[in-house]
């Protein structure tokens, strides 16, 4: 199940929170990098930081696999530890809290089980489904077990699946039903989903830190975690307002089965494209201003994915290349270093050659108003330069995350939109 797994929206520590509104859920979800982070490294520069995250977008973006000409099931293939927001679950009954990555790029939630042929260190205990009243294995001939791209029948008729990644990790295990829990910080309760859809990982293999005891699928399939909560609790819709990574006072959120566009004064809406896999956001771009200057892709139906795991955007090169032309022609050439003085970036100035960038909107189609990204959103200080906060892919491209701090992102499964709202997202 290469796609059993992509993930990385990845969240660490998130406490949910039981909404008044319509029955949703709250979650706090917080970045690697953030202060608050059990990835938080002090001696880290912004600079190391931005770097490392613009390699880790240039694997993410090779690992999608967006060909429907290989006519494969849903799924998706990303070594784990690059996902970018962790997230802390509790499987079983009586509960046994994991962190895990959390990914809008991957649809199925697995966990390390107990008795292990082969697991790697975890820091949490390792879930013993033996011990929960409400696990139950699924047998494999059932059409949730058919729609899984690797799988097949244990000796006992149990549905067995697979995940493989491109690093070659792997987990092999068991797809089964528990219940799956949020902590609640609203007087310790718990807000509990019985019989929720998940792997059962007795054999785990690869590159997964201690901390990372499996993965959160908030794809658009059927199987994801958002799916299943929002088929439990009414309303197939979520959101989350990212808060810049260094931002240390608090953490982002996540709402599930929440209406949280309506009484925001400007809301733009854009359908999602429904195409091969199922488990990706895709959405049409039709251009991009800098400072009223529109660049077009070349083909503009589903091209572009907006991934909460992926730190910067990718651009297809041909995109990027218009952007980049049009952002020097606004700027002058003046400042602008050899390309790869601050690999992987391509466009860099001398710190303090421009005083003024351009306005860089992303517009989309059926949409009324534009994704008007502020200077920080695009721009930042590397090393001795300032560059141009995105990459160009000879892959598919793909919105990421630091493009979509101080918004707020609803997706309606239902609908099949995406809304976008600026937000101060530390008020949300």
């Amino acid at each position: 199940m290469k796609e059993v797994v992509i993930l990385a929206i990845t969240l660490i520590q998130f406490s949910i929170l039981s909404s008044a509104e319509s029955n949703g859920v709250t979650i706090d979800i917080i970045h690697r990098d953030s202060p608050l982070s059990p990835y938080y490294n002090s001696s880290m520069t912004r600079s190391d930081v931005l770097i490392n995250a613009a390699f880790r977008s240039i694997s993410r973006a090779k690992s999608f696999k967006l060909n429907p000409s290989l006519n494969l099931a849903d799924e998706t293939i990303v070594i784990p530890n690059y996902g970018d927001y962790l997230m802390q679950i509790f499987v079983g009954n009586p509960p046994t809290k994991l962190t895990a990555i959390a990914d809008t790029g991957s649809d199925v939630t697995w966990v390390q089980c107990l008795p292990c042929e082969v697991c790697y260190k975890q820091d949490d205990p390792i879930f013993d489904p033996r011990n929960s009243e409400t696990h139950h294995v699924i047998p494999c001939d059932v059409i949730t077990c058919r729609s899984l791209f690797i799988h097949s029948c244990g000796n006992g008729g149990e549905c067995q699946y697979e995940a493989q990644y491109d690093s070659g990790s792997f987990s092999k295990g068991i797809l089964s039903t528990d219940t799956i829990s949020f902590n609640s910080n609203n007087g310790g309760q718990m807000v509990k989903y019985d019989d929720t859809i998940m792997g059962c990982g007795y054999n785990n293999v690869g590159n997964f830190k201690t901390m990372e005891g499996g993965v959160v699928g908030l794809g658009g399939g059927p199987l994801s975690l958002a799916s299943q909560i929002g088929t439990k609790i009414g309303k197939k819709k979520f959101s989350y307002c990212l808060l810049p990574y260094d931002y240390s006072q608090g953490n982002s959120k996540m709402k599930f089965g929440v209406d949280t566009q309506t009484q925001r004064t400007i809301v733009f809406t854009t359908p999602l494209v429904i195409k091969f896999p199922s488990t990706y956001y895709y959405l049409s771009l039709e251009s991009v201003s800098i400072n009223g200057k529109l660049v077009k892709p070349f083909q503009n139906v589903g091209n572009i994915v907006i991934d909460s795991g992926t730190t910067l955007t990718s651009l297809k090169s041909d995109l990027y290349d218009q952007v980049e032309a049009a952002i020097i022609e606004v700027t002058g050439s003046e400042g602008v270093v050899e390309r790869d003085q601050a690999k992987p970036y391509k466009l860099c100035y001398r710190d303090g050659t421009v005083q003024n960038f351009p306005l860089i909107s992303f517009y989309f189609f059926d949409a009324d108003y534009g994704l008007h990204f502020t200077e920080s959103n695009v721009f930042g200080k590397v090393g001795d330069f300032y560059c141009l906060l995105m990459i160009s892919t000879e892959e598919h491209s793909i919105l990421g995350n630091f493009q979509q701090v101080s918004f707020n992102i609803e997706y309606d499964l239902d609908q099949k939109t995406v809304s976008f709202a600026e937000a101060d997202c530390t008020k949300e």
